[in-house]
């Protein structure tokens, strides 16, 4: 008998804890659906073009600042975690280029760029830069004076728009010659006839 009113007892705490988490779930899915509705929702469009002026300005800067040397505008203008790769390939951190600048082995005469294309990702945080940068000067302790392509991927951080990496690439091509090339009219190579063979 005690064995008959104890299962009854369990059964009667299984039967109604069973139940009500059935009429909360009802009820905190119906209450979610506000809030799963509006994640949903689709956010603004970053607007590309003004994103577009505020890193040609940005670039601008920079190449000012740096042509000066001022370390602390470089510190300001990139991200901690920023990584430089040279036009010989060579990776730098930030400190070492930081460090480079302080101790004179990397000291700039000129720095200006030219020919910018920006994209801007979808969600407006985030963009890669390219353009041609005329440079002349010392870098990490090698003479340089040259043309490169550069490419740099800036991100939007809570302190605004910094430069995360900066790649230079040797223009080995001249656009000049490339359109030339695709001037130039095709060699016609001598039909195939039974004589010619």
């Amino acid at each position: 008998m005690i064995l008959s009113i104890t299962t009854l007892i369990v059964a009667a705490f299984m039967f109604t804890s069973c139940g009500a988490p059935a009429a909360n779930n009802a009820a905190a899915n119906n209450s979610n659906k506000p809030a799963n509705a509006a994640n949903t929702a689709t956010a603004p469009a970053a607007d590309a073009a003004a994103i577009e002026a505020d890193l040609k300005k940005l670039v601008t800067e920079y190449a000012a600042s740096t042509s000066k040397n001022d370390v602390a505008a470089y510190e300001k203008a990139t991200t901690d975690n920023f990584m430089f790769v040279s036009n010989d390939g060579s990776v730098y951190t930030k400190a070492q280029r930081v460090d480079s600048m302080k101790s004179g082995a990397t000291k700039y005469d000129s720095l200006t760029y030219d020919d910018l294309n920006v994209r801007v990702n979808a969600e407006g945080n985030g963009a890669v830069v390219i353009g041609k940068a005329t440079v002349k000067g010392t870098n990490m302790g090698k003479p340089i004076d040259e043309t490169v392509r550069v490419t740099q991927v800036w991100s939007k951080t809570k302190d605004g728009w910094k430069m995360a990496s900066l790649q230079a690439t040797n223009i080995t091509a001249k656009a000049d010659d490339k359109k030339a090339e695709e001037k130039k009219p095709e060699e016609k190579k001598p039909a195939t006839t039974p004589a010619n063979k």
